[in-house]
C-alpha cells in the first residue's frame, strides 16, 4: 500500500462536543416560549391577563407553534442520534485505517 489513508474527523468531532449544548439551547427556547404564552393567557388576581378574541386567536396559534416546536425538536434529536451513529461508523473505519497504515509502514 503506497501512502498513509485518513480520514478527517473534525467535522464530527465538533459536532460531537457541541450536540449536548445545541439541545440545551433548544429546550430552552421552547421552555421560554412557553413561559411567555403562559404569562399571556393564564389567569392571575382572578382574571386573565388578556381577553377577548385576540387572546383567544393568539392561544390557538401559540398551541399550534408549541406543536411544531416539538415536532422540530424530535426531528433535531433523531438527527444527533443519527449523526452519532455515523461517527460510531466512522470511528470504526478511521481504526481500521490506521491498522492498515501501521501494517503497511511496517513491510
Amino acid at each position: 500500500m503506497d501512502g498513509y489513508n485518513l480520514l478527517d474527523s473534525s467535522a464530527f468531532d465538533e459536532f460531537m462536543e457541541s450536540k449536548s449544548s445545541f439541545k440545551k439551547r433548544y429546550a430552552d427556547i421552547q421552555k421560554k416560549y412557553s413561559d411567555i404564552t403562559k404569562s399571556l393567557t393564564e389567569m392571575m388576581d382572578g382574571r386573565y391577563n388578556w381577553q377577548g378574541s385576540g387572546a383567544k386567536a393568539f392561544k390557538q396559534d401559540a398551541e399550534i407553534v408549541s406543536s411544531n416546536l416539538l415536532g422540530i425538536s424530535e426531528i433535531l434529536n433523531t438527527m444527533c442520534d443519527t449523526l452519532s451513529d455515523c461517527y460510531e461508523i466512522f470511528s470504526e473505519c478511521d481504526q481500521s485505517l490506521g491498522k492498515n497504515n501501521r501494517e503497511a509502514i511496517e513491510q
